[in-house]
């Protein structure tokens, strides 16, 4: 009966015990899937969908800016094809796989305000496209009945007042022209005041048709005024709607709960710390108490002595062991230096869309403006060739040749083709800089696209510096002066994509240890057996502790989440590798200067220069 008892008892224990590891289990599960990073691919992917939609937002302004440029002219395909693409990516920011609802009610809010900001703005599109032929066709219409206008009061000014009131009538005609067609014009008072010229002419001698013709003018000419008044007020209607500060608040809600996202994650890795170590403390109690009880000190000498005769064997097993995980841990190394290549180039590569992006642009706006011109010029030469064709035409009449010239010469004085071909040539040499700028990117990213050769070759290093500091251009622009300082360097033998690698790094480093503004200067020089680059900068500087761990594996004094400590550990691993070294001169609130020495041949061929001489002079010797 005792048994028995004792059997239910110790089986009850064991039960216990078997609920109690189930639980420490389970919640160990439970901590280590809540202490997981938070999908940073995702994270990166909602943020390129807020920035698509930021930037398909600027383009629809700007499509729409375009039309103050034309009289109130629009490119409907243009505009419905950035509308379709709006609404695609807004589609996505709010249904898609990287969706942004029920992250945070804040998010939701700002969400919606944007949303129906976004509404509004299609509905005032579609409202001024609609609305915006007629007020068009009108404003054209009248800058066409300008010059007949302009004739008729001309045919009815007395004689003597002809050539002044012509003058007027020109000044008048150019100034109306030009306010019709400047996107934000500010000579509407000089309009005015020319009409009050015309209408002052004339005199007790003016014919009786003088006063109908300048009455009749100037209702054509506040017609246009107002008709560019009206363009110009739904224009900025539609601009004025807040949606770039209402993305801008949905960008700033999602990045404050992914925050509180890493906040939590980071909560739970401390919580699974602090849980995992009073588990191994009562596993180590445990195995303490399980010891005393078993007392099996006979297994122990048996096992130590069975140990002490297979010792060689199992010195072996964990040799072979260690050198397994030192491969695995030199793959690790390896990898993880290739993660933080293809991190910085992503970062870069960025940078250098957002530089490649401003000078496409505007080379595509000028070739636009460019074919509308062409237009224009087209109809110029047809008018002047048909006005040719009145001329050597043996049955035309004088009133058919004298309308053509005359309409040739309206078309001519409007377009003044003289100015024209000046800002025709303007605008292409424009154009040609924007895509000589283009070339110079891409060139210089193409040496940074193979990040993972190590193919040794001979390397012009003021070429590689100019290139790394035209890709980190866009992190540095508007704030940080690049100051080049570049000596005579003879070719060096390396890798050329490592060493790009280090340059792009120290310059990075460089710029972002700037707050605000500041100037980064780069000094190269030839030394004996190599050559120097010193990279300073005027940032923050650091400490004497901090400068001691730089070069450390993973250390960063960056905030959590910006910064993996690879950079400069990679930096004095590839210079290492090349036979060079470097040296760091800092100090606290004034800047840091990093000084490169890099050999002018890679050790091995200098020790097979070496040796080619030693065999010479031997052979000399004999």
């Amino acid at each position: 009966m005792a048994v028995k008892k004792n059997r239910e008892r110790e089986l009850g224990l064991w039960q216990t015990v078997a609920v109690v590891a189930v639980l420490a289990i389970g919640l160990l599960v439970f901590l280590s899937r809540m202490s997981l990073s938070v999908d940073q691919q995702q994270h990166q992917s909602r943020l390129a969908a807020i920035r698509a939609v930021n930037n398909l937002d600027v383009d629809l302004n700007r499509a729409f800016t375009q039309t103050l440029a034309g009289s109130g002219s629009t490119d409907s395909d243009g505009t419905k094809e950035i509308n379709d693409k709006l609404g695609a990516a807004l589609h996505e920011l709010e249904n898609g796989p990287y969706a942004l609802r029920g992250f945070s009610p804040e998010l939701d809010t700002a969400l919606d305000a944007f949303m129906e900001t976004v509404e509004s703005k299609f509905r005032l599109g579609f409202e001024f496209q609609a609305g915006d032929s007629l007020l068009t066709q009108r404003l054209i219409n009248n800058l066409n009945a300008l010059l007949p206008y302009s004739d008729w009061v001309l045919r009815e000014t007395p004689v003597e007042q002809r050539g002044t009131v012509g003058a007027v009538l020109k000044d008048l005609v150019n100034a109306v022209v030009n306010l019709a067609v400047v996107p934000t014009a500010t000579n509407t008072e000089t309009v005015k005041a020319g009409l009050a010229r015309l209408a002052g002419y004339g005199g007790g001698a003016a014919t009786p048709g003088y006063g109908k013709a300048v009455a009749s003018m100037q209702t054509l000419i506040q017609s246009v005024i107002t008709d560019k008044t009206d363009l110009v007020q739904k224009l900025r209607g539609f601009l004025n709607l807040p949606t770039g500060p209402q993305l801008e608040a949905v960008e700033q809600a999602y990045q404050a709960w992914y925050q509180g996202e890493i906040d939590a994650t980071n909560s739970y890795r401390t919580i699974l710390v602090v849980y995992t170590g009073a588990l191994l403390l009562a596993l180590a109690f445990l195995g303490f108490r399980l010891r005393q009880s078993y007392g099996a000190l006979d297994q122990a000498n048996a096992g130590l002595t069975h140990a002490n005769r297979t010792l060689e064997s199992q010195v072996q097993e964990r040799t072979k062991d260690l050198r397994g995980a030192l491969s695995e841990l030199r793959e690790s190394q390896a990898q993880l230096v290739q993660s933080e290549k293809m991190a910085s180039l992503g970062q870069m590569v960025a940078g250098v869309a957002h530089e490649i992006n401003t000078p496409l642009g505007y080379a595509r706006g000028n070739a636009r403006i460019v074919r509308n011109t062409l237009g224009e010029i087209r109809g110029l030469c047809e008018s002047q060739g048909r006005a040719l064709s009145l001329l050597n035409a043996a049955n035309a009449s004088e009133e058919e040749v004298a309308g053509a010239i005359a309409v040739a010469e309206a078309q001519r004085q409007e377009l003044n083709p003289d100015e024209l071909m000046g800002d025709l040539e303007s605008l292409l040499l424009d154009a040609d800089h924007g895509l000589v700028q283009i070339a110079d990117l891409v060139s210089s990213l193409k040496d940074f696209s193979r990040v993972d050769r190590s193919r040794t070759d001979v390397f012009d290093l003021n070429a590689g510096i100019d290139s790394a500091i035209k890709i980190c251009n866009n992190q540095l622009k508007n704030r940080v002066e690049v100051i080049r300082e570049f000596g005579t360097l003879p070719e060096i033998e390396c890798s050329p994509s490592q060493i790009n690698q280090v340059f792009l790094n120290l310059i990075n480093n460089a710029g972002q240890a700037i707050q605000g503004e500041g100037h980064i200067t780069i000094r190269t020089a030839a030394e004996p057996g190599g050559v120097v680059v010193r990279v300073s900068d005027t940032g923050c500087g650091m400490s004497e502790e901090v400068k001691q761990r730089i070069f450390e594996p993973f250390f960063t004094t960056k905030p959590v989440g910006q910064g993996t400590g690879l950079g400069l550990s990679i930096v004095f691993r590839i210079i290492e590798e090349h036979g060079g070294r470097i040296a760091v001169d800092s100090t606290v609130g004034k800047g840091t200067t990093f000084s490169v020495h890099l050999p002018l041949l890679q050790p091995r061929l200098a020790e097979a220069e070496a040796s080619n001489e030693s065999g010479a002079a031997s052979a000399l010797a004999a």
